[in-house]
Order: C-alpha cells, then structure tokens, then sequence
C-alpha cells in the first residue's frame, strides 16, 4: 500500500478494547437477497400456485450464487431479474407442475418439474432431497408408476425421514435452496422457501424462522410477496406458526449441489483518495487473522470494504467460515457485496458472511474481500467482529467457538455531519361521507422513514389537516400503537393512520389536505434535521360525494392530466375519460404526438405433449407506429377457443419501436388443435392512440407433431 496506516487511520474514534462495539455470537442465518415473488403477480395466478412459485424462487436464488444457467431472460427485456423468476414461475405452472389442473401442484409434481428443470441446465451436479418418509407411496398414487432415485437422469432423488426443524437448520446452513410444504387441508400443501433461523429459541421453546412467501404484501409498490416471520417447534412433528395456528410441515424439498463450491482466494487495492484505511491482525490459540477496512465515501453514501486474510488459522482442520460485523447504529444496508459460495446475512445490528457448514472454509493463506454501503456521512469506528470456524457437518451438532477479531465498522457521526432526516410517504387515503349525519372522515395511512443517518431521540408529531376544510387530527411518536420506541434509528419506519371528520360540504370533490411530520413549533419543528423540506405531503383526496359530480381524468392539450368534471374539462379544452383517474390515463405530449400499437403475429405452433395436451406457443411483435413513445405498462392478450394468457411489457416502446412476446397456451386432448389464435395489444385501452382500431391480430395455429 502506497500510504501510512497511520496517518490514514486519524478518523478512527480510539476506544478501550473493552468497550468497543461488538456482538456476543453466531446469530442463525438470513438469506438476505431472496426474492419474494407474489402470487398475484400475473392475473391467472392463484393460490394453487405457490410451488411453482417457490421452485423458480430456489433457482433464482442459486442462479445468483453460482449456477447462473438456472434463470435466464425469459420475458426478452434485456436483463435478467426478478420478472424473469416469474416468467419461469409461470413455466413451471403451466407444463411440469400443473399449478392450473383441478388438483394443482402435489408435492411429486413439484418434486419431478423441479427435479427436471435442475437436471436438463446441470446435469449429475445436484441431488433433490425429500423429506417425507412417505413419498413413495404418494408417488405410486399419482399414477406414473413406482418411484425410483434415478428416475430423473442427471439427478438423484434421495428419501429422507420426516421433516425435523434440526434438518431444515442443518439444509439452510449447509447453503441449500429448501421448501416446505405446510399441509392446509388433506392431500394439499402450501409452498414457502427457507429464508432464515436464529439459534436463540423464544422464552417458550420454540425457533424464531421466516420463510419467503408468496402472499401479496398490499404495503408495497407493484407486486410484492411477504416475508412470513414466523416460529417453529418439533411436537413431535415439525410444525410452523402459519396464518394463527400451527401447521404441519408435511414435507420439506433440499436442493443441493453435489460439490461444494471451492473458496477462491480474492484481491482489494486502497485506493488513494480513501477516507480511511485500517489494518489489524488478531492472535487466537489457532492462529493469526489479519483484517484490513477500507472507506470510499461516494456522495451521500460510504463504502466499506474489509478483506480478511487467514495467516495461519485452522480449527479442526478448517479455516474461516464466518465473518461477522456488528452494525452499532442499525444502518440500512443500500448494497453488499461478495462472491459465490460466501452467503450475505444482514440483522440489522450486525452482517454475516458464510460459507455452508460442509466447506472447509478460507484456508491460510487465502483472502475474502467483503463489501457494505450505508447512508453517509459516517465515522470509522473501532468495532470487535467475529471470526467463526466451520460449523459442525452433523445435523443437531453444537456451535464451535467464535473468536473476536479487531477492526472499524460503521459508527456514530459527529455532530458537524451527523443528523435525523424524518419524511413522510402516503400510503392509503379514505374518505367516507355520511349525508344522514352531514359529515365526511378523511383517513389517511402513512409512513415516517428516517432517511437520516443519526437517531432521533424526542418524541415528534404527524399532523393531518386540509387548508379548506375545518377540523385535524395529530398524533405522537411514540404511542401505545406504536412497536418501536426512542431512539427512532436511520432506517427505521413508522406506520400510523390518521382521521378528522368536517361537515359534508363543497368543495368535496377534491378535498386537498397536508400530512406534516414534526410540524410543530414553527417551521423546522421540534427534530433538528439534515432537511427540513421533506416533512410536507400535499395530496388530494376525492370523497364519496353520491351524484353530485362525475369526475374522470382529463387529458389537457399540454399533455398533462388532472381529475375533473367533463364540463370543467371542456372549459379547458381537455380530453375527458370518464371512470378512470389519471394513474390510469397516458396523455399525448405536446398536443400534437401520438403512439399507435399494432400487433403482429410471427408464429403460431401447436404441439401434442406427453402429458396428453396441445402446448400452443404464439410469438408476437408489438410495433409502435406512431410519433410519440407508448409509455409502460403495455398490456397484450392471446386468445384460443380453450384457454387465454394475458403478458405486460414492462418498458416504454419508442415511437417507431417495437417489442417481442411470447405467448404459451394448453388445450386438452378433447379440443381441436390447431385452433385459430387471436392476440390484442393494450386490451384494456389505458393508451390513448392516434388509431384505436388497429391492435389486434388473427392466424391459424401450425400443428408441428
């Protein structure tokens, strides 16, 4: 290195070896970066669809730590990213697991389709364990004969006891991608994806866990599954906390590779425009650890990198499997980074890097380079991390010991640079009028975020109120609704609801109002904070006003749109669109552009399918004629006499642009094939057009076998 250690090291805050910040142990395991996909998120979708579901969440999260030909671009964007989980979802739903069939996925279709998927992209390179004692005679039941591991070829099926809370620890530490089965009724299972454990058991016994879930989480922007955050005991059987009750875990699937991933050894070089840069070695009875911090500072955010180094460390003959960070000031993690097979786990007080329990782990000599960026500005802190061998390969086994290990870490800024910053975002708005009574009651459900990067440690106010109607409502943080008390820590959210009610009198149709975070006493409250411009929300709120008024959007010639009456929309020359409000209204700019969709079939191929279906598959091109951009999302519909699929197009299509899907649709042996196929683009008509009568399209299906 090109630098001092200590004349780069002035920003580090000395403390007693003792009283630095630290954490006292292995925490459990967060598989931090699933994804969580929603079963809503195509509109065929149900509930019967959580296998399918969880399948593709499994290969999406092992494509993204190694195996990267399990997910692909499905959906033809040009990325691969979560709408391709989907779309590979919806695959799986469609043809191997029959998520749509009256039975919908059992616990073998999954098994086989998963199984299938897996061998066909990495052949001989995993093995699918299933946990049920009972699966092969559920497989006999399904009528596609007697079970056998090497039914699948390129992947072996092994049958493993019953479900046990100590094997599903044992599979997610070990770095498998598992799914359980919660049995809801006889003969069917609801589907989630491990996500996580913590070996500190509740007061009761039982085993903090949440899984990925397919749920729609309705707090979240577009559509979003849930993490279920949940408990899990053995009685004598595993059972999980689902939905108020406990819930068999009928079966449990572990996908797992059959080699083990090898640690590769890894470089980081300082730069020289660092903010700080620190390097300590810490002696244990096994050996010598050496860990250098890094800090880059990138505009409002600071990197910090660490690469540990194993000097001569060996545990059992093992190296380093774990490397653990406390968090002091509980900083919200904006990005991370590492390399396949390290796992990133955050706990919000603290980060983990591992590897699975049957690694060797980073041998001596080898270096591993670590990566988080947080809100800034921050100051590098003196901190105790956590050096943690190799876990025991049994399942059940205990901890071995974790050893403490100096460096910095993210800590408390000085006053000069350290600050709260408290904002505010809606998130549902209700307004209710009563003409018996002659009131109206304006709720409004929000959300406080400290964007900030220090604590807010005073109470602080949300006030409700409309500049033209009487009447408010205020409430404090904390209260008794309120889970969380001072301090209120960077990142940390609020969620509340506020309502007043006032007479139900014009205007009504919209009612303005303001939702104000610490609005009191004057201007700048009573938080001192790095902006005091972002505690005001204005929005607008439309009452159930009966047939006083029609309301719709309004297409004004500037291209932009507001909710107004047709007669105060003629008044400004606009376009009226009744029954729908702007979100659901695209303007043409300017008042003089236009976009224009034609849709165009390429091909249309039927395909008889072993499982007795036709499997139709329609290749469409979306093109955009006219001279303005059509704006996302764009929606287009393919249609046969036995079935129909709707897709969006998730991005804008250029004037003169033009887009690709692909449309897979089934008929059952009884239905004539081929058929003839008809596809609609902007079927709903969110678009306005410069010509509304040329978006659909017609052509006789090919039968290839």
């Amino acid at each position: 290195m090109k630098r001092s250690v200590l004349a780069l090291s002035v920003c580090v805050v000395l403390m007693s070896f003792a009283a630095i910040a630290q954490i006292d142990g292995i925490p459990g395991l967060i598989l931090t970066d699933m994804q969580l996909i929603s079963q809503e998120s195509l509109p065929h979708w149900t509930p019967d669809w959580t296998g399918p579901i969880q399948a593709a969440t499994i290969a999406a999260w092992f494509a993204e730590h190694g195996y990267p030909a399990l997910m692909r671009d499905f959906n033809g964007d040009g990325v691969v990213d979560e709408l391709d989980t989907i779309e590979l979802a919806d695959i799986f739903g469609r043809t191997s697991m029959h998520a749509d069939s009256e039975r919908g996925t059992t616990d073998v279709r999954l098994v086989l389709g998963l199984a299938e998927y897996i061998a066909r992209h990495y052949p001989e390179e995993f093995v699918l364990k299933i946990y049920d004692a009972g699966f092969p005679s559920e497989f006999g039941g399904e009528g596609v004969g007697g079970f056998d591991p090497d039914m699948v070829p390129g992947i072996k099926l092994v049958i493993m006891p019953d479900p046990s809370v100590q094997a599903y620890e044992f599979e997610m530490s070990d770095g498998e991608g598992v799914i359980v089965g919660l049995e809801e009724e006889p003969s069917r299972n609801t589907y989630l994806s491990g996500r996580s454990f913590l070996y500190e058991q509740t007061p009761d016994g039982y085993v903090p866990v949440d899984f990925a879930w397919s749920e729609e989480d309705r707090w979240e922007d577009g559509h979003q599954g849930k993490v279920l955050e949940t408990i899990a005991k053995m009685d004598p059987r595993f059972f999980v906390e689902y939905l108020g009750d406990w819930t068999l875990v009928e079966c449990m699937l572990a996908l797992s590779p059959v080699e083990d991933q090898a640690v590769e050894t890894e470089d980081h070089f300082c730069p020289e425009d660092a903010i700080a840069f620190h390097v300590d070695t810490t002696s244990t009875e096994f050996g010598d650890i050496q860990i250098e911090e890094c800090v880059i500072r990138d505009g409002d955010f600071d990197v910090y990198i660490w690469v540990v180094t194993n000097i001569d460390y060996l545990y059992n003959g093992c190296g380093v499997c774990r490397f653990i960070l406390p968090n002091p000031l509980a900083l919200p993690t904006v990005t991370h980074g590492e390399i396949a097979p390290w796992v990133f786990s955050d706990f919000g007080t603290a980060w983990m890097w591992s590897v699975p329990i049957s690694s060797c782990g980073l041998q001596p000599g080898q270096s591993a380079v670590f990566l988080v960026v947080v809100p800034g500005p921050t100051t590098d802190t003196a901190v105790l991390a956590g050096i943690g061998p190799c876990l025991p390969v049994a399942i059940g086994a205990g901890l071995p010991p974790f050893f403490p290990a100096r460096t910095t870490a993210p800590g408390e800024p000085g006053d000069e640079v350290g600050c709260p910053d408290l904002t505010i975002l809606e998130r549902d708005i209700s307004c209710i009028c009563d003409p018996i009574d002659g009131v109206c009651t304006l709720t409004v459900w929000g959300r406080v975020i400290n964007i900030g990067s220090a604590a807010v440690t005073a109470p602080f106010d949300v006030l409700l109120m409309s500049p033209v109607q009487p009447g408010s409502d205020l409430l404090t943080f904390p209260d008794d609704a309120a889970p969380m008390t001072l301090p209120f820590l960077p990142g940390e959210h609020w969620d509340f609801d506020v309502s007043f009610t006032f007479p139900m009198a014009p205007p009504l149709c919209p009612t303005p109002y303001k939702l104000i975070v610490d609005p009191i006493p004057g201007p700048d409250g009573v938080i001192p904070e790095c902006d005091e411009g972002n505690n005001l929300l204005n929005g607008e709120a439309f009452c159930d006003c009966g047939d006083q008024q029609e309301y719709g959007a309004c297409c004004l010639p500037d291209g932009s749109c507001v909710n107004l009456t047709p007669a105060e929309c003629d008044r400004q020359g606009g376009d009226f669109h009744p029954g729908v409000d702007c979100s659901m209204v695209q303007c043409p700019l300017d008042g003089d552009g236009c976009p224009d969709l034609e849709i165009e079939i390429d091909s249309a191929e039927c395909v008889y399918t072993p499982r007795q279906e036709y499997a139709i598959t329609v290749v469409v091109t979306i093109t955009n004629s006219g001279d303005a951009t059509a704006e996302a999302p764009i929606y287009a519909e393919a249609v046969i006499d036995c079935d129909s699929q709707s897709k969006v197009h998730p991005f804008d299509i250029p004037a003169g642009g033009t887009a690709s899907l692909t449309f897979d649709l089934t008929c059952t042996v009884n239905q004539n094939c081929p058929p003839t196929v008809d596809v609609e683009v902007d079927y709903p008509d969110f678009i306005d057009e410069c010509d509304e009568g040329n978006n659909t399209d017609s052509a006789a299906v090919t039968r290839l076998k």
